[in-house]
């Protein structure tokens, strides 16, 4: 939006949702490095990060909005161009490093 930079934020004193949220955002990103979209969303790991409830948090956040490319292709079109921030793993922006998931 007009070169506006956004950030996700939440209650510093909410450390749980916090962390849910940073799991789901970092789900995303993680399934488009491991070529892992909406339709082959079961291939994201099981999880016990917020309870044995929770198993499919990752998976289920990728069927529901499918992984970062997707996303943005879906707000900017499909022909949008990724430059920038909004490239993965490009020198310098990259890579991502994700803490072992279990």
């Amino acid at each position: 939006e007009g070169g506006k930079a956004f950030a996700l934020v939440t209650r510093e004193a909410d450390e749980q949702w916090t962390d849910f949220v940073y799991w789901v955002t970092m789900a995303t990103t993680y399934a488009e490095e491991n070529g892992i979209t909406q339709n082959t969303s079961n291939k994201m790991p099981l999880v016990n990060l917020f309870g044995t409830g929770l198993e499919r948090l990752l998976r289920d956040a990728i069927l529901a909005v499918g992984n970062y490319d997707e996303m943005y292709r879906r707000v900017f079109g499909q022909n949008a161009t990724r430059e920038g921030l909004n490239m993965l793993n490009a020198s310098p922006f990259g890579p991502q490093h994700y803490p072992y998931l279990y």
